[in-house]
């Protein structure tokens, strides 16, 4: 499982464009130890409540939604187990997660047959940074209403129980931490306020400037625990491979 991780990160990683940012000097007490943060959240009772909650406001439990950027944007995430083309070997209880989501179309209002693990995301695009999903400019015009930002968008036409969340990868060469933590913390307050679990994601490190990913996802951390949302620690999951998982 660990390989099949890997081998998703480092395709997905190599499909991100730009040019790489330059080291940038960041005080090493403020970056977060990722080694200390666990890889799995414990996911708590207000947010099980919500969870609840959203099933009876409409939202679908059979239906997960993804915000993030040219790694979230990409045919390897998630989509091989669309397909069936994975193997779970010692993580076999999970089998009946994927069944849970597998096969539920995800998009209302029009013809649409694929499921969350192969959907694109209308709030996902490869040039994407915390500012994109709340940006009205990117919003997919056969699918959005006029003046809809690709966030509101996608959760008015999947009703997604949970939001699958990761920015950061674009954010280190081009926002500043202090925007780069009000953006999320907007996108964790607009998916809150829909009765949607926000999932955060600690995101790869990027080699060519390992403080400025440090301390963005130390910022990560902190609006996850700020707001009480379960954060998946990728980053620290991916430390164990060669290069962090990136190529």
């Amino acid at each position: 499982m660990s390989r099949f991780t890997g081998l998703l990160v480092i395709l997905m990683l190599a499909a991100c464009g730009g040019a790489p940012a330059a080291p940038t000097a960041v005080p090493r007490q403020r970056a977060a130890n990722m080694s200390e943060v666990p890889i799995l959240p414990a996911v708590s009772p207000a947010m099980r409540t919500l969870y609840a909650d959203g099933q009876r406001a409409g939202n679908n439990p059979r239906v997960f939604s993804k915000l993030g950027d040219c790694m979230t944007d990409n045919a390897e995430f998630l989509v091989p187990l669309a397909k069936g083309e994975y193997d779970l070997r010692q993580y076999s209880p999970l089998k009946p997660v994927i069944d849970t989501f597998i096969g539920t179309p995800t998009r209302q209002g029009k013809p649409w047959t694929l499921d969350s693990f192969a959907s694109p995301s209308l709030a996902a695009a490869g040039g994407f940074n915390s500012a994109g999903p709340l940006d009205s400019t990117w919003a997919d015009p056969q699918w959005c209403l006029s003046g809809e930002t690709p966030l509101a968008c996608e959760y008015r036409v999947t009703r997604p129980s949970i939001a699958l969340i990761m920015f950061g990868t674009n954010d280190v060469a081009a926002t500043e931490p202090e925007a780069y933590e009000a953006y999320l913390r907007l996108i964790v307050t607009q998916t809150l306020e829909r009765k949607i679990v926000p999932v955060l994601h600690t995101f790869p490190t990027r080699p060519e400037n390992p403080e400025r990913s440090a301390l963005l996802n130390h910022i990560v951390v902190k609006v996850a625990t700020d707001t009480g949302v379960p954060l998946v620690n990728l980053n620290r999951a991916l430390a164990v491979l060669p290069n962090q998982g990136v190529g």
